[in-house]
């Protein structure tokens, strides 16, 4: 019944003590009482007589005190007992985490050994295919060179999701339903800010079901907004998947050769054709951001994804889509046949803000324990921080990264006063935050240029183009004259501008979200959203935009009648202004009398330097 002496804890060592004290008490009472009992036999009858007379010997005493030695040992012994349970389910569950963990070691391996041999056998298919086969595969990849973004890179620059946030979705019956069934579109909106991409790309990399062929789109507008993109990324990935299905690519790539990614039509016919093939399995289809796709192309995109799904769905096999969209009006009425058709497809995230907003404050506490380390807060100056954020109304997942980008830079006290002071000045929106950030140069001219140019550029302008473009002035009167910095300097001095508002990625500037250009627009401005405490709150038309950009492209080509250079560093706007800027000067609608229209004439001359560039 004792424990094993060996046992080194402090518990297990008391109740040993304890229980050996009553066991031997208990065993001297029984041999005093024995003893006795022998005695007594022993004694004259008289004597014994007298004795119970006089209860010298008090045997019921005797036999009362052991009982209750009795009781102390069996309680002793339950005790004991109780402690060797917990002791054997301590191993039982150090046994268990242990097996756990080796499970998970040769589960991740099998996994690594899965996947190796997955990307043999594509290698091992790729070797088969013939090279009209392979430049077909390639065409698909719209990319020219090793710099070019790719549609791995937009999910891949996504955050990863925090845990216990996104579970509105998770959790959804509807969204459980859709991922247990064979096909169906799922379709999920969410205000601005609240984490849609985060969830998609979370759903790619870890939750939608391994034995499908999962294709995704990010949608970026401006950049990769076209359903031509869309339509090369997913067959670029549903052919690296499964290489025999580019069989279905080849008679229009023979017809075609490099066009054949121009064509729309033929590119959704490729697709529909590879779906419908028994080979191909189960496939599921993301495209995240709908409402940043091309206004244009829009209203295609959705009736090509709704014929999947309105006529015989057996022929297209085990497809599925996932479609992320903002909550708005015009988008979400284009997809009135499908929701009538399956009117369960619907997840609207936007009835969902009380929880989202409570799944946001996982993520003030994730950024708060890595503020908290590198400021090194105390637990009073990290738990005042933390509430204050939590009641702040309308937090969203892009309000906290922009305050939390705030906190990391300002060189606050480390003191209760000084966190308070600076919550005080927190923004409390994320328009806020936009005009907290662009009011720290606010009088720097450079400032709006460089807002416009972003605002107007029919792609993301390169660090070098953007950098020729922000010091071309009426001021220039040839290419030498442009006073350029190296890239890396220029980069730093645009962070000095914008700050956050900007981002950089591979050489190329964006707006920090699509919330930043709709900041800025006043073309999308209401008598509702306009305020006079935001400076930079709908401050810019899109004809102003353009009008800037536009000036820019005409001076600088006119520089090229002055002189040339070989300088390379200075030719790097002129692919876009010799292509662009005719789109920019009709969208800017100048008048007869206006000061460019002289230069842009310039232009037009057949003789000039300007027009052979």
């Amino acid at each position: 019944l004792l424990l094993d002496e060996n046992k080194k804890e402090q518990s297990s060592a008391e109740l040993r003590r304890q229980l050996e004290t009553h066991v031997v008490q208990l065993y001297k009472k029984l041999l005093s009482y024995q003893v006795k009992s022998v005695c007594l036999y022993h004694r004259n009858w008289v004597a014994v007589v007298l004795r119970d007379g006089l209860r010298l010997d008090d045997w019921a005493g005797r036999l009362d005190d052991i009982k209750k030695a009795e009781a102390a040992v069996k309680e002793d012994m339950g005790q004991y007992n109780t402690e060797q349970i917990k002791e054997h389910l301590r191993i039982l569950n150090n046994t268990a985490e242990s097996a756990e963990k080796t499970i998970s070691q040769m589960l991740f391996r099998i996994e690594e050994i899965a996947k190796e041999q997955l990307q043999a056998q594509r290698d091992l298919a790729k070797e088969r295919l013939s090279k009209e086969q392979q430049r077909c595969h390639q065409l698909f990849r719209l990319t020219t060179s090793s710099k070019d973004v790719t549609y791995e890179w937009y999910k891949d620059r996504v955050e990863e999701r925090v845990e216990g946030t996104g579970m509105w979705f998770l959790e959804h019956d509807r969204f459980q339903t859709w991922l247990n069934q064979e096909s169906g579109p799922l379709l999920v909106s969410a205000d601005p800010g609240c984490g849609k991409s985060v969830l998609a790309k979370y759903l790619i990399d870890h939750k939608l079901p391994r034995l499908a062929t999962i294709c995704y789109f990010f949608f970026k507008d401006q950049d990769q907004n076209t359903v031509k993109q869309a339509l090369c990324a997913l067959l670029h990935q549903l052919f690296s998947l499964k290489p025999l299905l580019i069989k279905h690519a080849m008679p229009q790539f023979r017809k075609d050769g490099q066009g054949l990614v121009s064509s729309t039509e033929s590119l959704w016919k490729i697709l529909r054709k590879a779906i419908q093939d028994p080979q191909t399995g189960p496939v599921i289809i993301v495209l995240d951001a709908l409402d940043e796709c091309a206004q244009s192309e829009f209203t295609d995109l959705v009736r090509n994804v709704e014929s999947q799904f309105r006529s015989d769905q057996s022929s297209y096999g085990k497809l599925k889509y996932l479609l992320t969209c903002r909550p708005y009006d015009q988008i979400l009425s284009k997809f009135r046949i499908l929701l009538d058709a399956f009117p369960n497809i619907h997840i609207p995230g936007e009835e969902e803000s009380k929880t989202i907003s409570q799944e946001v404050n996982h993520v003030i506490r994730h950024r708060i324990d890595q503020l908290a380390i590198e400021k090194r807060f105390t637990a009073q100056i990290k738990d005042h921080l933390e509430k204050q954020l939590r009641e702040t109304a309308h937090r969203t997942y892009l309000w906290v990264y922009l305050v939390f980008d705030y906190l990391k830079k300002d060189d606050f006290k480390r003191t209760l006063n000084g966190v308070k002071s600076a919550i005080a000045i927190l923004p409390k929106t994320i328009n806020e935050a936009y005009e907290q950030i662009l009011n720290k140069a606010k009088d720097d001219p450079m400032i709006p240029k460089v807002l416009r140019i972003i605002l107007a550029a029919s792609r993301p302008l390169t660090l070098s183009e953007m950098n020729v473009a922000v010091n071309i002035d009426d001021k220039c009167q040839s290419i030498d004259d442009l006073d350029l910095e190296d890239d890396e300097d220029f980069k730093a001095r645009l962070r000095s501008w914008c700050g956050l508002f900007v981002s950089i990625h591979q050489d190329s500037i964006y707006f920090l979200h699509q919330t930043a250009r709709e900041f800025l627009l006043a073309d999308l401005a209401s008598p509702k959203t306009l305020s006079s405490q935001l400076h930079w709150h709908h401050s810019i038309t899109t004809r102003q935009a353009h009008a800037v950009l536009a000036e820019l492209c005409v001076l600088y080509l006119n520089l090229f009648n002055s002189t040339d250079t070989d300088e390379e560093d200075r030719h790097q706007f002129l692919d876009y202004s010799a292509t662009a800027w005719g789109a920019h000067f009709r969208k800017a609608g100048f008048i007869d009398d206006d000061i460019v229209i002289p230069s842009a004439l310039r232009i037009c001359d057949t003789g000039s330097n300007s027009y052979s560039v």
